[in-house]
């Protein structure tokens, strides 16, 4: 691949990558509900701080009209909740110069092909982070947790999940699912009698309250405990908020040596994970995070005054 097929190449990547990922953003956030918010940002630093008012306890009190006395102060405070920058990269991918000539292809079609699929991994890698790190955050606080491994998840089960929020479960936009927990509920919608289910003639729009059920075969919303389990998550507006730092960087490397000259193409990016109503442990979980570290509960802090304000419910299954 001569050098100008080589730029074409990288800009034609690069171009694609950029167009999907614009279009699927704008997709999967309206999919969401703004329960899962994918934007753009420029993050520096391992971390972002970001301030806010805590909910002040006890604001309105019963006043004596005809008595007197000193009254006890509230004091408003700030709360800081830290998002965290993870880093992500390609391996080197071979797009030898000789490749591109013998097959006779245009390097545009083969530019465009890459970025799309680099689009498609990126989003997959941030969805799926993103997943893991709520499934800790929320299973970590045991009032947001519905324990239903005994059975397969039903309609009860999710209302009981919702029942955590309490008169806030209205708050919870939209459910997150594994495949496998959806068609239970497939299944069970076969003999369902109240018509909450439409899909031709089997498909769940939604919960039974408007919230709709999205399905994603995350590895992240399964793990293993006397068999394989999966966890639903239960959304509430901006649960989860996943910013791009635009920090994109491809590096193109050519080496002599070998029979044919080796060419390869090697990229990296990060992007930040905030959960709502929890804080990033600094200390604990460290800058650079690996997948382990992420999908650790003790280094998501809870900072929210109330369980009801946190990125919403965990119910598990079978």
């Amino acid at each position: 691949m001569a050098l100008s097929n080589l730029e074409r190449f990288n800009r034609w990547t690069y171009s694609s990558m950029v167009e999907t990922i614009t279009q699927q953003i704008a997709l999967f956030n309206a999919a969401t509900r703004g329960a899962i918010v994918l934007r753009t940002a420029a993050n520096t630093g391992d971390y972002a701080d970001e301030a806010y008012w805590k909910r002040l306890s006890g604001l309105v009190r019963r006043r004596d009209a005809y008595g007197s006395g000193a009254v006890s102060a509230l004091t408003l405070e700030h709360l800081l909740k830290t998002s965290v920058k993870v880093a992500a990269g390609t391996p080197p991918v071979s797009i030898d110069p000789g490749m591109m000539t013998w097959i006779q292809q245009n390097p545009d079609d083969a530019g465009i092909a890459q970025g799309r699929q680099l689009a498609e991994g990126m989003l997959a890698d941030i969805l799926n982070t993103a997943l893991g790190s709520a499934s800790a955050a929320i299973g970590g606080v045991g009032g947001l947790v519905h324990d239903a491994t005994a059975a397969t998840l039903s309609l009860s089960e999710l209302n009981i999940g919702a029942s955590k929020m309490g008169d806030r479960a209205q708050d919870i936009l939209a459910w997150v699912m594994h495949s496998k927990p959806l068609f239970d509920l497939y299944g069970a919608a076969l003999t369902n009698s109240n018509d909450l289910f439409s899909f031709g003639t089997v498909r769940v729009v939604n919960d039974g309250f408007g919230r709709p059920l999205i399905m994603t075969d995350s590895s992240d919303l399964s793990y293993i405990a006397t068999g394989t389990k999966y966890h639903t998550l239960g959304l509430t507006a901006a649960g989860i908020v996943c910013e791009q730092n635009n920090d994109f960087i491809q590096n193109t490397e050519t080496k002599n040596g070998d029979e044919n000259i080796l060419r390869t193409v090697q990229s990296e990016w990060s992007y930040n994970v905030g959960i709502k109503g929890f804080s990033w442990d600094k200390a604990s979980g460290g800058a650079s995070p690996t997948d382990a570290e992420l999908t650790t509960a003790t280094n998501w802090d809870t900072i929210a005054s109330s369980i009801k304000d946190n990125a919403g419910v965990i119910v598990n299954s079978q």
